[in-house]
């Protein structure tokens, strides 16, 4: 099986959520997508506080 995200050759690979659709990556990939993913949402979640942003997500 083959890494989407490196295209490396794997045994297993582990479906992670990206956005809306679900990927198939080997574990250092899935693990560094994740980090990626929180950072973000962390990220969008400061830039609200400091806008003091009171509306939904879109």
């Amino acid at each position: 099986m083959q890494c989407q995200e490196c295209q490396d050759d794997v045994d297993e690979l582990i479906p992670v959520k990206v956005g809306r659709k679900t990927r198939k990556l080997c574990e250092d990939c899935a693990e560094r997508v994740q980090e990626a993913d929180a950072v973000a949402g962390e990220a969008e979640s400061n830039m609200q506080k400091m806008m003091e942003y009171k509306g939904r997500r879109t």
